[in-house]
């Protein structure tokens, strides 16, 4: 029995449009095995670019991730997402800017 999920976004040949097919998948899974769905934690490995300007999903400003990550989280249950970074300064600035403000968006917009 599986108790999350976690693909990578580099691999998912659509982006994040792969995860709804995706997350489907989990919880048809999950409903066959007799299992509630919701309990199967959903993750998600990702990596990017921080730059001055946006240029793409992950590539920019620590305000445009949060922002991106955020909706990931609330439109595909996204529960907790992996950094894949071995820059001090990347994962310093992931830590202190982006994961905070993800936090608070996606608690704002969540009831």
């Amino acid at each position: 029995a599986a108790d999350g999920w976690l693909p990578s976004l580099g691999y998912l040949p659509g982006g994040t449009g792969d995860l709804e097919e995706m997350n489907k998948r989990i919880d048809d899974g999950a409903a066959e095995a007799g299992r509630d769905p919701r309990a199967v934690r959903r993750l998600l490995n990702i990596s990017g670019q921080f730059a001055q300007s946006g240029r793409g999903l992950l590539v920019g400003p620590p305000k445009q991730w949060a922002e991106e990550i955020a909706e990931i989280a609330l439109n595909h249950g996204t529960s907790g997402f992996i950094m894949a970074a071995d820059d001090p300064t990347t994962i310093e600035l992931f830590a202190s800017e982006v994961a905070p403000a993800v936090r608070a968006h996606v608690a704002a917009e969540r009831p």
